[in-house]
């Protein structure tokens, strides 16, 4: 079967049972013809599965039942969406249309969301077993920025990367962090990046050549927009 007549791009999404209704059909007639597909899904099946365990576990508020019964017993009070939905909608949207690589931002997208140490751990799993055969740099903070920690996740064709940061400082509109691809001292644009209040971010990176072929990466304050080379303060590095 011709690769075009793959559902790669779906996966991700299949994944997590968001797709609509004929989308969800297609998807499950082609993987069950489609070995390559369904080793494509494995992965990130398994990550979906391990989902629950990222959640941590606490007693509820003192009065918490109280409170849902009565509101469950005002049949004029309007419906809200809850606040969880929000953000999921927000999760699914930057999930479809996601690159056929998608495990990375997959993964990272969650760490993104969830913000949560489990997470974390499964990123660090990654670096170590090297698995799907994808390849991870960490990145560590530097004095102006002690407590930052990052992780780029790079395609096994190297085409590809997915970089999430945690704890940088928020800076303000007219500023953003830039991803600086570094070999022999020539510094290459990575793409330029936000982060939330709580300080995390994550970027797609694409470069016109191989994530794989370069040794060190830094991350900088630039003006919003980003520079042509490096002008502000190094708030994280990395290399291979």
């Amino acid at each position: 079967m011709a690769s075009e007549e793959h559902v790669l791009d779906l996966i991700p999404a299949y994944a997590l049972d968001i797709l609509d209704e004929q989308e969800q059909l297609q998807v499950a007639e082609h993987l069950a013809s489609c070995e390559s597909c369904r080793a494509e899904l494995a992965p990130y099946q398994e990550v979906v599965d391990d989902l629950p365990l990222g959640m941590a576990i606490s007693e509820p508020p003192a009065g918490l039942k109280e409170k849902v019964m009565a509101g469950a017993k005002k049949d004029t009070a309007p419906e809200q969406e809850p606040l969880a939905s929000s953000w999921w909608g927000r999760f699914t949207q930057s999930l479809r249309g996601a690159p056929a690589w998608g495990l990375a931002s997959l993964v990272l997208i969650l760490v993104l969301g969830a913000s949560n140490l489990f997470l974390w751990g499964r990123l660090s799993a990654l670096e170590q077993t090297g698995h799907g055969d994808f390849i991870s740099v960490s990145f560590d903070g530097t004095q102006a920025a002690t407590s930052a920690t990052g992780l780029l996740v790079i395609s096994p064709d190297g085409e590809y990367g997915t970089l999430v940061v945690d704890g940088l400082p928020y800076l303000d509109e007219s500023q953003q962090y830039q991803l600086w691809l570094i070999d022999d001292g020539q510094r290459n644009d990575g793409g330029v990046f936000s982060v939330n209040e709580e300080g995390y971010g994550f970027l797609e990176v694409e470069s016109a050549r191989h994530l794989i072929n370069y040794s060190q990466f830094g991350i900088t304050i630039e003006p919003a927009g980003g520079s042509p080379g490096p002008t502000g303060e190094k708030v994280l590095g990395g290399q291979f």
